[in-house]
């Protein structure tokens, strides 16, 4: 393995940040998983929460029923920002008028989403991070190997 200090610190700051990556897609991963019944929604209100001046973003409040209980929630839909309240308020026209079925743990009914989804983009980045950290290390062996530096 190449010696050099910083070649090895540089190697370290890498892994580190792999491994944040890791941990942060195999959290929302176990979230996805962990959101495994779906019911109706009983009440559903919508509002408009502001993220930055050119974008918006729709926020549901929602109840549920299951087992005999009422569980409230909440779901932030950041994935599909507007650019203007005027498009949010629209879309939130269009969307109640779907019926929309929440995603929840029935091991902790608590734990509720309106959204499921796999981890992707996450996941994608672990990986190619992982990839990334194992082509560093064998290009300090090859190095070290093959060009004779330490």
């Amino acid at each position: 393995m190449h010696k050099n200090f910083i070649w090895q610190a540089f190697l370290f700051v890498a892994a580190a940040i792999a491994l944040w990556f890791t941990i942060t897609a195999v959290y929302h991963y176990y979230s996805y998983k962990n959101l495994n019944t779906q019911t109706l929604t009983s009440s559903l209100q919508w509002e408009v929460e502001e993220k930055s001046e050119e974008a918006f973003v729709l926020k549901a409040f929602y109840q549920f029923e299951f087992q005999g209980k009422s569980y409230p929630g909440n779901t932030v839909f950041e994935d599909t920002p507007y650019r203007n309240q005027w498009a949010a308020e629209e879309a939130i026209k269009e969307i109640s008028n779907q019926n929309l079925k929440v995603w929840f743990d029935p091991q902790d009914p608590q734990h509720s989403s309106l959204q499921k989804k796999f981890p992707y983009k996450d996941s994608v980045y672990a990986i190619m991070l992982w990839g990334l950290i194992l082509y560093f290390f064998w290009l300090g062996f090859y190095v070290t190997k093959f060009k004779g530096i330490s």
